[in-house]
């Protein structure tokens, strides 16, 4: 069980679903989905909510308390949907996932499976349920820069993982943000951000990726002329379709 509090930013939950949300109604709507690493968020179960989704879906989290947090919030939001939860890395949950997958979903995923390929599972799951803003976090990140071995080992071991899972499982189509961490820019650390980018990059071009509807759905003000949301680096970030993925793997 989990002993402290979870602190969720629900608007900003609902804003990154909507986003989600303004792609997802544009394809067909999926039976059987895939979500990667959702953390303690749930900003995917509120774009599936808006497109009715009542198939199955399997949710891969490494952190056991993630994975409890996930099955209670998604059992709320999808209350039709046939929740799988498998607490395991990524590698190691292929098996426990089906052949055929109409849709795989990962939300700002990579920069968490990175540095828990640096530090221990232990270490990484005491950070990951504390304060995303907590020193310790940042100290293990900076170990990873300076470390020139891991620092250019793990992304391309990352990307190899996604390569493996692309290629032996049957995918239909894939969504993917990664929109830089505000943990890391601003001029926080541009070394962290370029290594994460670099990575998600790598991914990004094993796909045909569908460029005109990510311009389409991510020209959308889920709101409106609120102006906390109209700012251009917020624009040029989470919604700018260099930082996502929508497509068929090439694989298939």
């Amino acid at each position: 069980m989990k002993n402290f509090e979870i602190v969720v930013d629900e608007e900003w939950e609902w804003y990154i679903g909507q986003l989600f949300y303004q792609v997802l109604k544009e394809i067909k709507k999926p039976e059987v989905v895939v979500e990667l690493a959702p953390g303690f968020r749930h900003k995917i179960a509120l774009a599936l909510k808006e497109i009715d989704f009542n198939g199955e879906i399997f949710i891969i989290d490494s952190n056991p308390q993630a994975i409890e947090y996930v099955k209670e919030k998604y059992k709320e939001i999808l209350p039709n949907a046939n929740i799988n939860c498998i607490c395991k890395s990524f590698c190691d949950a292929f098996s426990f996932l089906p052949e055929k997958i109409d849709l795989f979903l990962a939300n700002h995923a990579l920069d968490d499976m990175i540095i828990e390929q640096y530090i221990s599972k232990e270490k990484y799951n005491s950070l990951h349920n504390c304060s995303y803003d907590n020193d310790l976090f940042m100290e293990a990140w900076k170990s990873l820069i300076k470390n020139d071995e891991e620092r250019k080992r793990i992304p391309l071991q990352i990307y190899s993982l996604f390569k493996k899972f692309f290629s032996e499982k049957d995918v239909e189509f894939a969504v993917i943000s990664q929109y830089r961490s505000n943990k890391f820019f601003l001029g926080k650390d541009d070394e962290i951000d370029n290594m994460v980018r670099n990575c998600f990059n790598l991914i990004k071009d094993d796909f045909d990726n569908d460029t005109v509807l990510l311009k389409k759905a991510l020209s959308f003000l889920p709101f409106g002329n609120d102006e906390r949301y109209l700012g251009k680096e917020l624009l040029d970030n989470t919604q700018n379709h260099k930082n996502w993925i929508a497509g068929k793997p090439k694989y298939k």
